[in-house]
């Protein structure tokens, strides 16, 4: 049995059993821990009948979105969902065909950039849903998810840009900045951040919080819940990268945080409108479909990887193996780290042509000019 009780700082906690483990859960009215409560009293047998896929989803947000590292991001998109028609349905009349009707609709959906949802932004979606489901199956509300033998859209093809040197001269040509002197306002600290980015490879989320304590000499160590993978990592600074955090210190001096001014929102805003102001935003047709994707902060990372990886110009050797690359950008599958190399057409004939020069094997001889 469940009992629920008011606590000293108002709010409503209840108190019941799961498999045999005593837990506890707190709400913020008395009507949200009543409505817990009823569900919770619900037997696995009946349950998928009388509650909701609203309800699920409410419940899922509660006891599992909130303890992620993401939670901010996948909160909105779970609200969101709970705003459509398909979370009235009762779980028990939920099926593969109204979930693949969902996301073919979803597909059609108008996007704020213009055009419709794009296929990796319903594949995200489509992949809480399958997370939900299965913890609804874990948790005995649902015997299988609905989510089996649903058609996704076509994973789309790897981003191929890289920021060039002739992009961040436009960039920073945008934000009057000239990348060596103190940010005199937070566009020209972002793109100090994108900068740094681009010199070690780190994601954007770890970049905005580096913190004083986490600098050590010529490297980063990143605590395991600063990383996506929740691993810890420590992370190389060359000499320009620190000479940019140099300047972004100076730029906040009396923070431990030394991005603190700064936050995800006012990244992607700010970045925008210093790339859309340097033309090398995103190409549309006539009816606003994106024909040509434009530059991304998170392109820093790519472009730190591609350089990483390309030969050394007084070595020829990478400047960095494989292995070492991984660990410096935190990739522990080597297949998705394919995806952040990124080297031109251009540049592989160039080398291609190089390496044939200094190449003695007679098979490559009978293949020069007379």
């Amino acid at each position: 049995m469940a009992s629920i009780a008011r606590i000293p700082n108002g709010t409503w906690k209840v108190q019941f059993y799961r498999n045999g483990t005593k837990a506890t859960k707190t709400f913020k009215t008395r009507t949200e821990a009543k409505k817990f409560m009823a569900m919770l009293e619900i037997s696995p047998q009946s349950s998928s009948s009388k509650i909701t896929f609203s309800q699920l989803l409410e419940q899922y947000m509660v006891e599992v979105s909130l303890k992620k590292k993401g939670a901010d991001k996948e909160c909105l998109r779970i609200k969101a969902i709970m705003r459509r028609p398909i979370a009235n349905v009762f779980l028990s009349d939920l099926t593969p065909a109204m979930i693949q009707k969902y996301i073919n609709q979803r597909l059609e959906t108008p996007s704020p950039r213009g055009g419709t949802l794009n296929a990796a932004s319903v594949r995200r979606e489509f992949g809480i849903l399958r997370s939900i489901f299965n913890w609804a199956v874990r948790m005995e509300m649902l015997d299988k998810p609905p989510t089996q033998g649903v058609l996704l859209p076509k994973e789309p093809e790897a981003r191929e840009q890289t920021a060039s040197k002739k992009d961040i001269e436009r960039l920073l040509f945008s934000c009057d900045w000239d990348g060596k002197s103190v940010p005199k306002n937070s566009t020209q600290l972002i793109m100090l951040t994108f900068l740094l980015a681009c010199k070690t490879g780190m994601r954007a989320g770890e970049t905005l919080n580096i913190e004083e304590s986490w600098i050590d000499g010529s490297l980063i160590h990143l605590p395991k819940e600063a990383t996506k993978t929740r691993v810890k990592r420590d992370v190389a600074l060359t000499d320009s990268a620190l000479r940019l955090l140099q300047l972004a210190r100076a730029y906040n001096p009396d923070s431990e945080r030394i991005f603190s001014v700064l936050n995800d929102y006012a990244r992607d805003a700010l970045f925008s409108m210093i790339r859309d102001k340097a033309d090398l935003g995103p190409v549309k047709d006539s009816n606003g479909k994106i024909i040509s994707e434009g530059l991304r902060f998170h392109d820093s990372r790519a472009t730190f990887a591609t350089w990483a990886a390309s030969p050394d110009p007084k070595t020829g050797a990478p400047r960095l193996d494989v292995l070492t690359l991984a660990r410096q950008t935190g990739h522990r599958n080597l297949k998705m780290l394919q995806k952040y190399y990124r080297p031109t057409a251009a540049t592989i004939v160039e080398r291609l042509n190089k390496s044939e020069e200094n190449d003695e094997d007679p098979i490559f001889l009978t293949f020069s000019p007379p």
